[in-house]
């Protein structure tokens, strides 16, 4: 198939290598310049493991085109046009539809009939009514197939999916999509355009709230002096509650569980729906980072500490997305309180708007925000070995152990 990817994003850029890597031929297209520099000299844009050894892979490139204008594109041979730009969340906690809405107005002009229209953009079907209400497009012909990657472990998903989603009112559109994972073992959900949107929203309402209730667990735990590992495990030991996404931090964040919440909220808001639990995950993630904070204040006085370093600035492991990244929001709520912060990230790049350290003192609070890979790990110890006065804490081992 001729595949035309809009977005070389963390789904657009991974989905599409993947798809080349199967056999596909791929044409990305983004109007970041800079972003289409890179891919052409085979530098990735942002990290993501193995994705550079998929940029210099010649069998997979050789199926690759990088272009950053429309008119650039080979619209004729187009099987598929995947739409795979952000869809983030406006000031005021909407969807924000301007980039999807931008691909749509460019596109247009160079679509044609045979080629099928499928988003991988998270959209609601409320948006994309908005999006579409300005074009000709058919809208009883999109796909819409949501995409399951997660940061850090995205060509893995990729290739060893859950489930396949297609959701769409053409079954020829529906089936063309289906043939693109032919040679992926994975079940496909074929469903209507609002369902599988809905399985992926509701996806992203159900893994924060599961992660918040871990989180609150910890804090009753803590205060009732258990054994924060054993509790969890054997609550996890339950099949019907199982222990992945259980395990204790100092909060969640990232690109879509946030937005994905305020989604499914404004959407029950202007249904009129009271959903008592969704409305309550998002104050929950930030009551706990709040109550983090106000720990690691507490361990630092306890100890006669001077200042505390936050370990990791992402979001989470293996990954440079600061999006909503707790260590950002709990170095926030430290900084407001004038107590000593820093961040240290031996990758990820900061703005001056915050501390970074480099090398470290005597009397510190060492805050590991996610678990550290081996390498990292290591380099971490290495890094403060000859420090002889310090406290180093990770949220999700047993309290008796600080």
């Amino acid at each position: 198939m001729n595949i035309v990817i809009a977005g070389v994003g963390y789904v657009g850029l991974v989905t599409g290598l993947g798809f080349a890597k199967l056999g596909h031929n791929i044409q990305f297209l983004d109007t970041d310049s800079n972003k289409i520099k890179k891919l052409k000299d085979g530098e990735p844009p942002f990290f993501e493991p193995n994705l550079n050894t998929y940029l210099n892979n010649d069998e997979i490139i050789k199926r690759c085109n990088f272009s950053d204008d429309y008119s650039n594109i080979i619209w004729e041979t187009a099987d598929i046009f995947m739409v795979c730009v952000q869809t983030p969340s406006s000031e005021e906690g909407e969807l924000d539809i301007q980039f999807i809405e931008s691909v749509f107005t460019s596109a247009i002009q160079y679509l044609n009939t045979k080629t099928v229209i499928c988003i991988k953009s998270t959209i609601h079907p409320i948006g994309i009514g908005k999006v579409l209400n300005n074009t000709t497009i058919d809208s009883e012909k999109i796909v819409f197939n949501p995409e399951f990657l997660r940061e850090g472990l995205a060509f893995y998903d990729f290739f060893n999916p859950d489930r396949i989603v297609i959701g769409s009112k053409n079954k020829d559109s529906s089936n063309i999509i289906g043939s693109i994972y032919k040679d992926i073992d994975s079940e496909i959900l074929y469903t209507d355009p609002i369902s599988s949107q809905l399985i992926k929203y509701l996806s992203n309402a159900y893994l924060p709230m599961r992660l918040s209730f871990a989180n609150e667990a910890s804090r009753i735990i803590e205060i009732l002096d258990g054994d924060l590992n054993s509790v969890m495990k054997g609550i996890g030991l339950d099949k019907r509650i199982g222990n992945d996404y259980f395990r204790p931090s100092p909060g969640w964040g990232g690109s879509c569980f946030p937005k994905d919440v305020k989604e499914i909220i404004n959407i029950a808001d202007l249904k009129s729906l009271n959903l008592p639990l969704m409305e309550n995950i998002l104050e929950s993630n930030d009551i706990h980072m709040s109550w983090f904070a106000e720990k690691l204040i507490n361990l630092k006085e306890i100890n006669q500490l001077d200042s505390i370093i936050l370990i990791g600035a992402a979001f989470k492991e293996d990954t440079d997305d600061l999006r909503d990244s707790p260590t950002l929001s709990i170095y926030k709520k430290l900084n407001d309180l004038n107590v000593k912060t820093f961040i240290y990230d031996e990758e990820v790049p900061l703005t001056s708007v915050y501390n970074t350290v480099v090398n470290f003192s005597e009397n510190i609070l060492i805050v590991e925000m996610y678990p550290l890979n081996e390498k990292k790990q290591l380099r971490l110890m290495e890094k403060i070995k000859s420090i002889e006065n310090y406290i180093y804490y990770r949220h999700w081992e047993k309290t008796s152990d600080i």
